[in-house]
């Protein structure tokens, strides 16, 4: 377990490097785009959008779409980067409810809220740890702000279905440059995703082949 929070442990100082000129991430998120007003119902601070003519099939379809349309992995993929910026904030917030969206760390094939003694101790030591790791690095409020408003489009998907894995290609321009290679892999469980710990913020080795 000691291994699988030096793993989180990284991700702080990794958004730190992502919140550098944040500002201007800001200012672009602040002006919106057709995507954001579309998939986001609670960033839109136009009424008409929010409004759109509920009668018309179209419209409503691409409001409630999970997916935006050419998103790697379609709406699972689109699901999988949901659960993946969730989790993320969660650490940042040091929030233990983090620990019910990882896989457990004794026993990866299932979920951590399935194994009580992983899930306790879990939440016991993440509030703690990741309060100190995300005060030492300066991650402040305006920076979680920031993470926030970034975007995490779709993540590849296995043949199975059951596998995502998340890199620079699903993250949006900035984040992809504070990440680099790193990557994100989820395991689907009865139809939910779960953040893979042992492969969290995994860098290929070169030439490793595939995914």
């Amino acid at each position: 377990m000691r291994r699988s929070f030096m793993a989180l442990l990284a991700a702080p100082a990794l958004f730190l490097t992502a919140c550098d000129g944040g500002a201007e991430v800001v200012e672009a998120t602040s002006e919106g785009t057709d995507d954001a007003a579309l998939t986001s119902g609670a960033g839109a601070s136009d009424g008409d959008v929010a409004t759109a003519d509920p009668d018309d099939a179209g419209d409503d379809a691409a409001v409630t779409s999970a997916a935006p349309e050419g998103v790697e992995g379609g709406e699972a993929g689109q699901a999988a980067a949901d659960r993946a910026k969730e989790f993320l904030l969660a650490l940042v917030d040091a929030d233990p409810a983090a620990c019910g969206l990882m896989l457990s760390f004794t026993d990866t094939s299932r979920p951590m809220a399935q194994v009580p003694e992983d899930l306790e101790l879990c939440e016991e030591q993440l509030p703690e740890t990741m309060s100190a790791a995300v005060e030492a690095q300066g991650l402040g409020e305006e920076g979680r702000d920031i993470l926030g408003a970034m975007q995490l489009r779709g993540a590849e998907i296995s043949a199975e279905g059951d596998t995502a894995l998340i890199d620079e290609d699903n993250y949006s321009e900035l984040f992809a440059e504070s990440m680099g290679e790193s990557t994100i892999t989820l395991v689907r469980i009865d139809g939910e995703w779960f953040v893979d710990v042992e492969r969290f913020l995994q860098t290929p080795e070169p030439g490793g082949g595939g995914r």
